[in-house]
């Protein structure tokens, strides 16, 4: 199931965070967004894990950047991603859970750490895989 979906919410420390997806399964296809970094992986089902990016922690430097991210995932699953602040102990800045194939839009200010958790659904006991496509860009 794809759908549209304009979100725009402010995080902590003043982060931006976007999270859009278009309307068909047809619509998404994440190798024409000139992504500068892709990862095929696998995880297991039904457990929140951090560093589903392959990332343990990201640190932005001096100035804001945006990340696209595009997530190409098994059909009829669903990959729910949550950007956690580094900063203050974990908590939970951004929490995207819609179902499919997405791409999400988020916005990170000067000199912040953050760690990308997630938990996709499945049969139980097994990995699946997913490839996260990524470019970023200035603020």
């Amino acid at each position: 199931m794809k759908r549209t979906i304009s979100v725009l919410a402010a995080g902590a420390l003043g982060a931006t965070l976007a999270g859009t997806t278009p309307a068909s399964a047809s619509s998404i296809d994440c190798t024409t967004g000139e992504y500068t970094r892709v990862v095929n992986t696998y995880v297991p089902t039904n457990v929140e894990r951090p560093g589903v990016d392959n990332a343990l922690y990201n640190i932005n430097g001096p100035q804001p950047h945006t990340y696209e991210i595009c997530l190409d995932i098994p059909d009829g699953e669903t990959f729910t991603i949550k950007l956690k602040n580094l900063n203050d102990g974990l908590k939970t800045f951004f929490t995207d859970d819609r179902p499919g194939d997405k791409i999400l839009r988020y916005t990170i200010p000067a000199n912040f750490a953050w760690q990308v958790h997630g938990t996709l659904t499945g049969p139980g006991s097994t990995f699946l895989y997913y490839t996260w496509h990524e470019k970023r860009t200035p603020a």
